[in-house]
């Protein structure tokens, strides 16, 4: 047999019963180590759920010491209708005896990396589509595309075994280029299915000397090329970074040299200019000189895909003595309370507010055009949000996607802005 890949020896592991091997396009019943879910909004969900677990006979959920209900969406809730909606989804949870962590907390994939609830050599199943972003310390990590029902009731899930794409990042950046702009250029050179229903693994000499949170950030994109999950090798930064916060035993695995990948993609990171995804495709993606000058109503810095300590950091050094551009909001939300915390004790916060930028509790905030930064029709946005799809964000808006440095010097700049610019005025 051919060699396998990490991401397809997990999920032979994690087979009922367990397998040696897999073969991509196998089909094998899991049990997962968490199922995260989403305390949401929708009450007529929630009361659907009921009605059918009552109709199946599920008194007892058999996977509940695995379930992790996080809300992230929406939360505190911007509406009268939403406050019902979580109230039912709590309540549910609660009744049944599932985990629910505070509004506060943050975005499910940061909360269960940043407190170790996952760990290496685990299969996550994530309500939220960007589940991939926990590849970043090797988990298999994929969204639930169906099949919640089977879950509650049954504890199981099938996954297909996924054939892999490796994107080997080699290289440097150059001075005021930064991880979500290598994340971009990846995603307009894949296009939106460059990696569909496969695994998409980030490696190369890049990787291996970039932080974890811009590791997060390239797996994070992942789900915008169509990936089932993202991986990255664990090496010593990972584990580094995990030894604080993950006290369970867990086992990394190791892809076989003679594994072969479905394709591979080599990038010179020394090459990138600043990156912007234009309205309305993640993958249109454009140097920040082709876009600058158009005008901005908005600029937002948040989102599991770049809201973390290192994106807050950058934003902080970039907007240090300047103020926001009178015609712009500059809204930033951190993407969890640990890095929000992190952030006021470095006085990154203090810088945000002396410049007049708005900073929001963590939670998904603005990105999925819940509550936190809705846009009118005809408002345009800079932001680092995962998805810049018509209305996401509000109805015949425009969403531009670029790095926290971009859109920082956006909300000085009025306009789409080059960082690259202020970077070498300030300080």
């Amino acid at each position: 047999m051919a060699g396998m890949h990490a991401l397809q020896k997990i999920v032979a592991a994690k087979a009922k019963p367990a397998r040696v091997e897999a073969v991509a396009g196998e089909f094998l019943e899991i049990e997962p180590d968490i199922f995260s879910v989403i305390v949401s909004f929708n009450a007529t969900e929630a009361r659907h759920l009921v009605a059918n677990l009552t109709d199946l006979g599920v008194k007892h959920l058999p996977l509940k010491h695995k379930i992790i209900a996080f809300s992230d969406h929406g939360s505190p809730a911007p509406s009268a209708a939403a406050a019902e909606g979580h109230k039912l989804w709590r309540d549910f949870y609660r009744a049944h005896g599932v985990q629910v962590i505070d509004g506060g907390a943050g975005i499910s994939h940061l909360v269960l990396a940043e407190r170790g609830m996952a760990a290496p050599g685990e299969i996550v199943i994530n309500q939220d589509s960007h589940a991939p972003t926990l590849g970043a310390i090797g988990v298999f990590g994929t969204s639930l595309g169906g099949g919640r029902m089977m879950l509650y009731a049954l504890g199981r899930y099938w996954i297909e075994v996924p054939k892999v794409v490796l994107v080997k990042l080699e290289g440097r950046l150059r001075p005021g280029v930064y991880g979500r702009d290598v994340a971009l250029h990846i995603n307009g050179v894949l296009g939106q299915q460059g990696a569909l229903g496969m695994g998409l693994e980030f490696a190369g000499s890049y990787v291996s000397e970039a932080s974890m949170d811009m590791r997060f950030t390239l797996c994070n994109m992942g789900t915008e090329m169509g990936a089932v999950s993202s991986y990255i090798q664990p090496d010593a930064t990972t584990l580094s970074w995990l030894q604080p916060r993950c006290s369970k035993p867990y086992t990394v695995f190791e892809t076989d040299r003679d594994f072969v990948y479905e394709s591979t993609h080599v990038i010179d990171v020394a090459a990138i200019e600043p990156q912007v995804a234009v309205p309305h495709a993640c993958d249109d993606v454009k140097p920040v000189s082709a876009v600058a000058g158009r005008r901005i109503d908005q600029a937002y810095l948040g989102s599991c895909a770049s809201g973390r300590l290192e994106d807050i950091a950058t934003a902080a050094a970039l907007i240090k003595g300047y103020k926001v551009h009178p015609d712009v909001r500059l809204i930033v939300t951190p993407g969890s309370r640990d890095v929000l915390m992190a952030a006021t004790k470095a006085g990154y916060i203090d810088i945000l507010h002396e410049a007049n930028a708005t900073v929001t509790n963590a939670n998904c905030g603005a990105c999925p055009g819940i509550h936190g930064g809705i846009l009118a029709p005809g408002e345009v946005v800079i932001s680092t949000s995962t998805r810049n799809n018509k209305g996401r964000m509000g109805k015949g808006a425009e969403i531009y996607l670029a790095s926290p440095a971009t859109v920082v010097a956006s909300a000085i700049a009025g306009c789409i802005a080059d960082a690259r610019d202020y970077s070498q005025e300030a300080g």
